[in-house]
């Protein structure tokens, strides 16, 4: 069953808000040109940071600290042994040897989807037909039903327990000792299972006020997990192991540190298993190039989307006539395209400018050269042939 909510916006008030979106586009515009300038120096940064790290890293031996090793860059890889075990208090379950132990839960719940469909008319008035549809699904985040369009019939329970991590304080790596919220992140994760009288004493310890019984690796609260009720629930409990670790840090006594480099930035490279300095260097960078991208693709679609709003208010004004607002919306769409491929490129240039500006200008005066030569050879082809 769903629910459909008719809403009308006036020219005027499309009006106000498209002046609102002058305003915001131009922050947009500003804030995504700050973005992308900073993007470019920290990737060269980082790039920089990690050569000379690489060039400066030396192997250390998991079996005894070496004191002559003391605030150096260090490449360390060894067995990794907890120095205690994970327990979740409120049940007692507990892993041995374990990095860490999460509990997951799921509740049976409403849950409200939104779909919407705006059309213009003559006068440069929107209407906006929203419908709304609800349906019983898993989920592992307390649906809200007070904020339901439709609350009648739809009013979820409480979420009974939230899911959580417990993680050991530290674990021993040879002669030294690394934090486990640095570990964990590493490590691989297996379901733990339960006999039946385990699962009832859980569901009883958690409060699910439910008979608890697993089925397939999870402790179902409910009458019949073929057919969930409105409220049931799901636990899971599962182990995060780490057998072996490599590490790339700064020696600090008997732990790691985060290793500062001439400019200003920071080493601390972690992986799971056995793994070369080289192979862990490699992959931050390549992490590094990857971050570049993303941030560069982010800050060119809210820079389109600054400019998008800053001309909004050309098409609401054609809007008046609805076909002659989507022609100059297209057209609009097309301007702030081309404007975001002008200006991101300019300013992602300067970035790389910024940060190395020798590297910039020799190869600006190398295409430069380039450009001068193909146009000699041209000017002297033309001569010849005249």
């Amino acid at each position: 069953m769903s629910n459909i909510q008719v809403t009308h916006t006036s020219w005027f008030t499309r009006l106000k808000n498209a002046l609102t979106g002058i305003v915001v586009g131009i922050i947009l515009i500003i804030a995504t040109s700050i973005l992308l300038f900073w993007n470019e120096s920290r990737a060269v940064k980082t790039y920089d940071s990690l050569a000379e790290g690489k060039a400066a890293v030396v192997a250390a031996s998991p079996d005894a600290i070496d004191p002559s090793l003391e605030g150096k860059l260090i490449h360390l890889q060894g067995t990794i042994t907890p120095n205690s075990d994970p327990e979740d208090t409120a049940t007692g379950v507990w892993a041995e040897g374990a990095i860490s132990l999460t509990r997951s839960v799921e509740m049976y719940q409403w849950v409200e989807q939104e779909e919407s469909k705006t059309e213009k008319k003559l006068g440069g008035g929107e209407e906006t037909v929203t419908t709304y549809t609800y349906a019983k699904e898993w989920r592992s985040t307390p649906q809200d039903s007070s904020g339901f369009f439709n609350r009648e019939g739809h009013e979820n329970p409480p979420f009974p327990v939230e899911s959580a991590q417990f993680t050991v304080g530290d674990a021993a790596l040879g002669a030294y000792t690394i934090a486990g919220d640095v570990l964990a992140p590493m490590g691989t994760s297996q379901v733990i299972e339960f006999s039946d009288d385990d699962a009832t004493a859980i569901g009883e310890a958690l409060g699910l006020g439910a008979p608890t019984t697993q089925i397939a690796g999870a402790l179902y609260a409910g009458n019949n997990p073929n057919s969930p009720e409105l409220g049931d629930v799901k636990v899971i409990y599962a182990r995060v192991d780490l057998t072996e670790a490599s590490f790339v840090a700064k020696q600090a006594g008997t732990g790691l540190e985060e290793y500062a480099t001439s400019n200003g930035y920071t080493v601390f490279l972690s992986s799971a298993g056995l793994v070369s300095a080289d192979k862990m260097f490699a992959d931050a960078q390549d992490a590094n190039v990857l971050l570049t991208w993303i941030l560069r693709i982010l800050g060119l679609i809210f820079m389109f989307a600054g400019f998008a709003a800053s001309l909004k208010i050309l098409s609401v004004i054609g809007d008046v006539i609805p076909f002659v607002g989507t022609i100059i919306s297209f057209g609009t769409g097309l301007f702030s395209f081309i404007a975001t491929l002008c200006l991101g490129s300019v300013v992602i240039a300067l970035g790389w400018f910024a940060a190395r500006p020798l590297l910039s200008i020799g190869i600006l005066l190398a295409a430069g050269l380039i450009v001068a030569g193909i146009t000699y050879l041209k000017k002297k082809q033309a001569a010849a042939v005249a």
